[in-house]
């Protein structure tokens, strides 16, 4: 028996959610004279309360609460249950149950439901207090995440959390203070309950505590005490500082290595007498793009840091003081974006919609700032027309970040067009052309935006009546919190924003890469990568294009500048471990020479000819050796003397032969199929596009558009423009990871493509595979790194094999399809062997995606509290 704790005073529990939007409990009055809710005809409802939280495998813990209640149709809203979900006399009666008998409008942001509340006639046998035929089970589902300090509601629940101890509450609606409770049940999870009063009735340690309750007991004071792992304690003070300044430090210190590694490379870079044009340009330009990198970086990741640093966001009920910091993001927004248009020196009608803009900003800063704008109001129901305000504020949101991307999108601009990356004729868009995508660029961010914040604001108001009760009710407050996402569109769009300038560093170093190698394509020297500062531009690549978003333990980016180091030397290493099993690293026979030092752009078509010849002489010996010896063919002898010879090489010492055990078809090989190692790099980067286009969508659905994940996308205001976005950024990454390959090709080991591609897959997998560990230590999730891994290493191999047909393309037209044409470069045996790697690395994606795709690892919904 459980009568040694009191009943729960009658309460109402509401909380504001996400800074800068507003609170919850405001307007509407309680119900006057008659009763709204006709509480006392709810006495005899049967009430069962859950309560699961899940730490595992998991960032955030995971709170799900489940509402059961058994009403009896002769309570006079019953009926009103079973109407449409959009009608307010519906809405009045899931509130007299959910909620208690407060009216008016009600919102929980850090609340979110599965699905709709389910209403059905309860069909089992006799109740507690009559037939249960003649009543209603309705079941309400609910769920949340531990991310922040401070007080979470989810369904009946309330949990206090502090640094190192969560306090778990019962605060049942009043209406159902004198219900039948029949069973409360609370599983604290794997961490188990530190203490729980009164004492439960069953469970113990990890499993779920439960109170059964009697008709003639009162509802307990229910407590129950969670000490969770520290990883969980951690990541829900990552909006507290000084966790919230470190979490924005990160970034700032990745962009602070990159510009570290940039600036390094210039000065390293060998000075030319007579440098070609395109390398000047280049190069004068990655010295550029450097110092405004960081520039931007401190401009705009320093706003945030500061953020972070006083603490903005720590307590989710200062929404109003909170909403002081939004106007700051125009001017910052504005600067980041003057200081790219002047990097970028665009023509003179791009310099004339960027002053243009510069001044609507200035100007209506300056406006706004005299005729009084106090963002504490303006986020609040207003009494007065806000009109001239709102379209103030319109015009200067969409002009601090139209600055900001037109000022991008000149920089990338100019950064491909100096560095020979695209014709200059193609890449001068109009500037009609250029203006209309960046307007339409922002429309659609505008739209998507708009959408995801009414769509957030139908979650969190689903119980509030959409009739005014009151004075200040439903449409004044939809109308402030829209009047909210506006005053913070232009800092959520300058994290998303800032959030991709590695594209940007990458193509400068790209152009200097580009420029860099035309003398050696006009000078059609030795084959060989770049050596030097070049290569400490090319490794460069692999951490700033290639690599994934690692680093985020404990929901902190503090550590993520870390790994660009771990990437960098992971893929030096393995560079090192392999340099001497490739085919251009092993020594002629005679003068001990490595067939890299000698092998030159002139080489290739009489190698293609003697691979060829090869090829067939090989075919007659297997022709020979299975005794179907064709009609006048030379003797075996005679055929394996032509084979010798194809072996011999002209070295500075004079004739010499090839390395043992390597033909002229791996040479051929080594080279890869064009003249330079740029123009491999570009050829594998093409490749890789049509492959690497299914792996990009199949992970674009895991991370955004599955299970929780696709809740996340459509509340997250730029949710659904970033589903094309990080398409294509997944397309970019595997596009460097080419070039990497193909600029590599001739130090990479092996003498095939999927050889090659091996180390460059094993540099990738490296890194998630310390970071899967560290997870796994913390456990947090793991979603989709083993898949990512995975398909690098499928792409790369496939992009291998298609570059080893590019080499010998030349012979296509004497084959009935590109499979015969492997056959022969590869041979029977070595095809046989490639297909079954193939195949394996396909069974082991598959297998990967079927024990990775669980939805109960998904990551909270994206909160919008800026």
């Amino acid at each position: 028996m459980l009568c040694e704790g009191v009943s729960l005073a009658p309460t109402a529990v509401a909380s504001a959610g996400s800074p800068g939007l507003l609170p919850a409990g405001h307007g509407g009055k309680p119900g006057a004279g008659d009763d709204p809710c006709a509480v006392g005809d709810l006495k005899d409802t049967v009430v069962k309360a859950e309560l699961h939280l899940d730490h595992d495998s998991r960032t955030f813990t995971k709170l799900s609460s489940k509402l059961t209640l058994e009403v009896p149709l002769s309570w006079p809203r019953a009926p009103e249950l079973l109407l449409g979900e959009e009608s307010d006399r519906y809405r009045r009666a899931m509130r007299c149950l959910a909620r208690g008998t407060i009216e008016g409008l009600w919102t929980r942001w850090e609340e979110w439901r599965p699905s709709e509340p389910t209403v059905v006639p309860f069909v089992d046998g006799p109740g507690h207090a009559g037939p249960r035929e003649n009543r209603l089970k309705v079941v309400i589902a609910a769920h949340g995440w531990v991310e922040q300090r401070g007080e979470l509601h989810v369904g009946p629940w309330s949990v206090h959390v502090g640094k190192g101890n969560w306090l778990i509450r019962l605060d049942e609606p009043d209406t159902l203070t004198h219900a039948q409770w029949e069973q409360i049940t609370v599983d604290p999870g794997r961490t188990g309950a530190a203490s729980a009063t009164p004492a439960p009735t069953s469970g113990k340690g990890e499993d779920a505590l439960v109170w059964q309750l009697t008709n003639t007991c009162g509802l307990p004071n229910l407590a129950v005490h969670v000490v969770p792992a520290w990883p969980r304690s951690f990541s829900a003070q990552d909006d507290n500082p000084p966790f919230s300044a470190f979490d924005e430090a990160g970034p700032l210190l990745w962009i602070l290595v990159v510009v570290g590694v940039l600036w390094r490379a210039v000065v390293l870079l060998p000075r030319r007498r007579a440098p070609e044009p395109i390398e000047q340009k280049a190069v004068t330009n990655l010295w550029n793009w450097s110092g405004t990198l960081l520039v931007v970086a401190v401009l705009v990741q320093g706003y945030h840091l500061r953020l972070g640093w006083i603490g903005v966001f720590e307590d989710a009920k200062e929404w109003r003081e909170q909403a002081l910091h939004a106007p700051s993001a125009w001017l910052t927004s504005a600067a980041a974006g003057a200081v790219l248009l002047l990097f970028a020196r665009p023509a003179r009608s791009v310099k004339v919609i960027g002053t243009m803009l510069s001044l609507i900003v200035v100007v209506l800063s300056l406006w706004l700032g005299e005729a009084g704008l106090d963002p504490k109001e303006f986020i609040q129901p207003a009494t007065t027309s806000m009109g001239r305000t709102v379209a103030a504020v319109w015009v200067i949101t969409g002009c601090s970040f139209g600055l900001f991307l037109l000022g991008g999108v000149a920089a990338v601009q100019r950064l491909a067009v100096d560095g020979g990356l695209t014709s200059r004729g193609h890449a001068q868009p109009g500037i009609w052309l250029l203006s209309g995508s960046v307007l339409t660029a922002l429309a659609v961010l505008g739209i998507c935006y708009a959408a995801a914040a009414e769509r957030d604001w139908n979650r969190v108001a689903w119980l509030s009546p959409r009739i005014d009760p009151g004075a200040v009710g439903y449409g004044p407050w939809h109308r402030a919190e829209l009047r909210g996402n506006l005053l913070w569109f232009t800092h959520n769009a300058q994290v998303w924003w800032f959030a991709m300038l590695w594209i940007p560093s990458g193509v400068a170093v790209l152009a200097v890469l580009r420029g860099r190698s035309v003398r050696t394509e006009r000078a059609t020297v030795a084959r060989r990568s770049p050596h030097g500062a070049d290569r400490l531009l090319l490794l460069s690549l692999f951490p700033i294009m290639v690599a994934m978003n690692l680093g985020e333990y404990t929901a902190s980016a503090a550590l993520v500048w870390v790994w660009f180091f771990v990437y960098f030397f992971v893929l030096a290493g393995t560079l090192r471990l392999f340099a001497g099993r490739a085919v251009a690293a092993q020594p002629l026979e005679r003068s001990g020479e490595a067939l890299g030092t000698v092998l030159t752009a002139s080489h290739r078509p009489r190698l293609l000819d003697r691979s060829r010849r090869y090829r067939e002489l090989h075919g007659q010996l297997r022709r020979l050796d299975q005794g179907q010896p064709d009609e006048g063919s030379a003797q075996r002898w005679v055929v394996e003397s032509r084979l010798r010879r194809l072996h011999r090489w002209r070295s500075s010492t004079g004739q010499d032969r090839l390395p043992q055990g390597v033909s002229v078809v791996d040479v051929a090989l080594a080279l890869g199929p064009c003249r330079s190692w740029w123009d491999n790099g570009v050829k594998a980067a093409l490749l890789t596009q049509p492959v690497s286009l299914p792996f990009s969508t199949l992970l674009v659905w895991e991370t955004m558009l599955r299970g929780d994940s696709l809740t996340s996308t459509l509340h997250y205001r730029l949710g659904l423009p970033d589903v094309l976005t990080q398409l294509l950024l997944w397309q970019i990454g595997y596009a460097s990871a080419g070039f990497l390959l193909g600029a590599l090709w001739h130090e990479l080991p092996g003498r095939r493509g999927p050889a090659k591609a091996f180390p460059l897959a094993v540099a990738y997998t490296v890194p998630i595979g310390l970071f899967a560990l560290g997870n796994w230590g913390l456990g947090e999730e793991q979603t989709a790194l083993a898949f990512s891994a995975a398909a690098m290493l499928l792409i790369l191999t496939v992009t291998g094999i298609m570059m080893d047909l590019e080499t010998f393309r030349g012979e296509q037209h004497f084959w009935r399809s590109r499979l015969g044409l492997l056959q022969s470069v590869y041979q029977m045996r070595y095809v046989s062997i490639q297909l079954a790697w193939l195949l394996a690395q396909a069974a082991a994606i598959v297998t990967i995606w079927q024990f990775f795709a669980d939805d109960g690892a998904s990551s909270p919904p994206t909160s919008e509290n800026r």
